[in-house]
């Protein structure tokens, strides 16, 4: 293992250029998400964005390591490290659900997007993502790190800039819209705000565990993870807070809205708000296909037929089902559930990662 003097600039924004892509989908970058989990409680939605990144934090840091030192050839098999054979086989089965589940939340959003864009139907943008999800999955996981590694500063900084103009534009009414939010009916992902900063980063494990871990195998020196984790959780973080207060400033309107963010691109301009649906599809595009590369990767190996055949039959089933149900119901189904699954499986984290630690001191004594 190298040493973190030679750790490279490129590689620790290339590992928090992935975790971004990863985090801001289709429920952060449209805004529908930091409605339901921050927004819908006031003021005290900021101090749920400070939960959710101290425990991403935890979380992806946790992955990193683990990934780094075991070299899973499954990357289901993370679960079993964290909490037994037993409970570890629940986990799994869980994890594949959400992997499923999660696509198909994803790809229901772009097609809500180009549908409130361009007036398309649903089912276009749903299958256009789908079409390119499964070249990408079929690329391999390097490439995959590459490309998301690659996508992610892009979606922050537009996103930012969107979300800053349009609050500096509306800056009286921020302060009015962050009274007014939690008396409006904004639907809420879970009765108190810490709950909600808590589920926000509890929906995630079943789907991040496996591919952080995955990734991390892609990387040599340790501490370019580690630096690419910190990195990667702030520019979230300030992503979240510019966005849920860009939503504030104008809550009553925004919080009608499918698609909130594209909608205050369309504001600015007209040209700025067809930009704004390629960064949708980009984020949206860069979280869905780790999900779905992670399991046809648990149950084929890499670039073999049976991975490609596995890999076409699971991106037809998820572009079918995205169909079922409109956008911001699905989120809140998939996401409100697994945020109370989620939340079990890191309390095991935690133990498991106490327990390292602790036999690791007496080690060294």
């Amino acid at each position: 293992m190298t040493g973190s003097s030679n750790v490279r600039i490129l590689n620790v924004v290339k590992i928090a250029g992935v975790f971004i892509a990863w985090a801001i989908g289709s429920g952060s970058v449209t805004g529908q998400a930091s409605l339901q989990y921050f927004c819908a409680y006031g003021a005290w939605g900021f101090l749920g964005i400070v939960i959710d990144c101290l425990l991403h934090l935890f979380l992806l840091l946790a992955f990193f390591s683990i990934g780094h030192k075991m070299q899973f050839e499954n990357p289901l098999a993370i679960y079993t490290y964290f909490s037994g054979e037993k409970i570890g086989k629940i986990f799994q089965v869980l994890s594949i659900i959400l992997l499923y589940s999660a696509p198909v939340v994803m790809i229901s959003g772009f097609g809500a997007s180009l549908n409130q864009h361009f007036g398309v139907p649903t089912q276009v943008g749903s299958i256009l993502l789908g079409v390119l999800c499964l070249i990408t999955i079929l690329l391999g996981l390097k490439k995959l790190v590459n490309i998301t590694g690659s996508i992610g500063p892009f979606m922050i900084m537009l996103t930012i800039a969107i979300c800053l103009i349009y609050l500096f534009n509306n800056i009286d009414g921020l302060s009015e819209g962050i009274k007014e939010a939690p008396q409006i009916g904004i639907a809420k992902i879970a009765p108190y705000w810490w709950l909600a900063g808590l589920y926000y980063t509890t929906c995630t494990p079943f789907q991040s565990a496996p591919f952080f871990a995955a990734t991390a195998k892609n990387f040599d020196v340790k501490a370019e993870l580690k630096y690419g984790a910190v990195l990667g959780v702030i520019l979230y973080g300030i992503t979240d807070a510019v966005m849920a207060c860009a939503l504030f400033s104008n809550i009553e309107v925004l919080s009608e809205k499918m698609i909130p963010n594209l909608y205050i691109a369309n504001l600015i301009s007209p040209a700025l708000g067809f930009v704004f649906i390629i960064v949708i599809f980009l984020a949206i595009y860069s979280s869905c296909v780790p999900a779905m590369f992670t399991l046809c990767a648990s149950f084929k190996k890499e670039k073999t037929p049976g991975y490609n055949k596995f890999a076409v039959c699971l991106v037809t089933a998820s572009v079918l089902c995205s169909m079922l149900l409109p956008f911001d119901r699905l989120l809140g189904l998939v996401y409100g559930t697994y945020g109370v699954l989620g939340g079990i499986l890191v309390i095991f984290i935690f133990a498991k990662q106490m327990r390292d630690r602790k036999e690791e001191k007496l080690k060294n004594v």
